[in-house]
């Protein structure tokens, strides 16, 4: 009878075993299965980020005649090596974008072909998945190309569920990254002085044209206008000054969006960096003779002068189709 008892015992206890290691390994197998699919979010995230913020001056596809920026495995074969660890890689990346001047940058051959980008507007998660993606990612491969492809092809298949300020900023960007694209093909070819001509005459039909491609109604006020089509309203103008407070006090103030009239407004900041100076920064010091005379002459009401750099210039404004 103990004999049997015993037997029955560790019947028992090897099944419990049993039991808990198959429990084990199907917890195993969820969490691994958890891992991937936030894995493949993150990198759908990331691809999305780039194709709205990013592919629209940094294409890989377009040649060199055409480019006005590095295509960004250009800028990936600049910033890492064998050696960077990716916390070196997605700092760096990063602060560049969050203060895109001379001294942040470490292409100077960039720098003097194109000029210096824009200053984007970023959620920092969003920037931190940006630069992660890029340090991990070899995008100038054929498997990458391959993934892009993918990726495309799912994404024109699947609704998303949207978020208007994501997606104010998105459009925002975009507008941004285009008349910053031709903008910079301005300087490159006429210097400040013709950028000058080419914002008063392509600037508002190129946010114009922006806002039939994004479907949304996109416009760029300030409460210091150069063209007066670009004042601020009351309610952009209050927004511009909580901004400005904000900065001021070293405070993080977001983008606002609201609903009027059935439709999502988004109001996004506009920032000057060094680039910006030629233009709008101090005449006869960043300004040049011949940019100030040109100012004069095609804006002679213009106050968008004298500002410094990492300054609210003026925002972005997206209607967008409430869904």
């Amino acid at each position: 009878m103990k004999t049997l008892n015993k037997i029955t015992a560790l019947s028992i206890l090897f099944s419990g075993v049993l039991l808990s290691c198959s429990e084990a390994e199907k917890q195993l197998a969820e969490d691994n299965l958890l891992v991937i699919n936030n894995q493949s979010v993150n990198e759908d995230k990331a691809l999305t980020l780039l194709k709205t913020n990013c592919f629209t001056c940094h294409n890989p596809d377009l040649d060199i005649e055409n480019r006005v920026a590095p295509p960004w495995f250009k800028v990936r074969q600049h910033y890492y090596d064998e050696e960077t660890t990716k916390e070196e890689f997605v700092a760096a990346i990063i602060n560049f974008i969050n203060n895109p001047t001379e001294e942040n940058s470490i292409m100077p051959g960039a720098v003097r072909n194109f000029g210096l980008m824009p200053k984007m507007s970023f959620k920092a998660e969003d920037l931190q998945l940006i630069a992660e993606y890029l340090y991990d990612n070899d995008i100038s491969s054929d498997e990458w190309y391959e993934q892009w492809e993918a990726f495309e092809k799912k994404t024109a298949l699947i609704p998303t569920e949207i978020n208007y300020e994501d997606l104010g900023r998105n459009i925002a960007n975009e507008t941004k990254a285009n008349l910053g694209k031709n903008l910079m093909a301005a300087v490159k070819e006429k210097g400040a002085a013709g950028a000058v001509e080419f914002c008063n005459i392509q600037a508002i039909p190129i946010t114009d044209s922006m806002s039939v491609v994004l479907n949304a109604k996109v416009k760029r006020v300030s409460d210091k206008p150069r063209n007066p089509i670009n004042a601020a309203n009351n309610d952009e103008l209050e927004y511009i000054e909580n901004w400005k407070k904000a900065k001021i006090k070293g405070e993080k103030f977001p983008p606002k969006v609201v609903e009027i009239n059935n439709k999502m407004v988004g109001y996004y900041p506009i920032e000057t960096n060094e680039m910006c100076m030629k233009c709008h920064g101090i005449p006869e010091k960043q300004i040049n003779t011949e940019t100030l005379a040109n100012i004069k002459k095609l804006y002679p009401n213009d106050k968008a002068m004298g500002y410094s750099e990492n300054e609210i210039r003026g925002i972005f404004v997206v209607e967008m189709d409430k869904k």
